[in-house]
């Protein structure tokens, strides 16, 4: 199958850029941003070009469980660098300097380790715009006989949910039902759901990719989508769902929707 993702491609810490053949930049020098936390470099490449979204990518390449991509991120610095090389690397391209954002993060599997560092940063709280969460957010168990995700894994993805149902941010969550030793994604829906007061509705949709979905909820900035299967096919077409969930839920500004200049 031919590959969507077509731009110059720029190495980075971890990392890997993609700038789009045809990126346009705003009159401001703002240039929107998506990165993308576990599944490969080429899956978020395409699940990119399927965003029908203006800007660049920065692929992790990291892999592994959790803390694999939680430890490099502990040091605020690490994604601060991430984004300045990034920066760099376009203004290089199209000739001016250039500061990204908007800023959309999307994760899968064990990525959310990294979201969950970024998170507790003030800073790097504030410049996020959108959460993507497909079939990620784990957390350890309160105690062996309490089976609930531990608050403290938990507050600063509460903190943005709640932001999100305030209209401030864009959180979307698709998750399936698989069980897990330590607090499932589901679970930990759950509580997400709760911190927003929120009730799921029973729901006869479907996703772009004709996945039934089980129930949803929205409010604002704030969506979840429940799927009622719990083996490992869901939670790959949660990784394939992206595009769909970005396409339905998150827009641009309309200072970063304007054209300006092409590179």
């Amino acid at each position: 199958m031919e590959r969507l993702a077509r731009g110059e491609r720029v190495e980075l810490p971890d990392a890997r850029m993609l700038v789009p053949t045809d990126l346009v930049v705003d009159a401001s020098g703002r240039v929107p941003l998506a990165i993308h936390f576990q599944g490969g470099t080429t899956i978020a490449e395409e699940n990119f070009a399927r965003m029908d979204r203006r800007g660049v990518l920065i692929a992790s390449k990291l892999a592994g469980r959790s803390s694999a991509f939680s430890k490099p991120f502990q040091d605020p610095a690490a994604f601060r660098e991430l984004l300045l090389a990034g920066e760099r690397e376009v203004t290089r391209l199209v000739g001016r300097a250039v500061r990204f954002g908007p800023i959309l993060i999307s994760f899968f599997s064990a990525g959310y380790g990294a979201v969950r560092e970024l998170l507790k940063e003030p800073e790097f709280f504030d410049r996020i715009d959108t959460l993507v969460s497909a079939d990620s957010i784990y957390a350890n168990v309160v105690d062996e006989g309490v089976r609930a995700p531990a608050a403290h894994q938990m507050v600063d993805f509460m903190r943005f949910a709640q932001a999100a149902a305030r209209g401030e941010k864009t959180f979307v969550v698709a998750h399936g039902m698989y069980q897990t030793e330590y607090a499932s994604t589901a679970e930990c829906a759950n509580l997400l759901l709760a911190s927003v007061a929120g009730t799921r509705a029973t729901s006869e949709r479907f996703t772009a990719r004709g996945i039934p979905i089980a129930s949803e909820f929205h409010h604002r900035g704030f969506h979840l989508y429940t799927f009622d299967e719990a083996g490992a096919g869901i939670h790959v077409d949660c990784l394939y769902m992206i595009p769909d969930l970005v396409r339905r839920h998150v827009t641009l500004p309309l200072e970063t929707a304007r054209p300006s200049t092409k590179r």
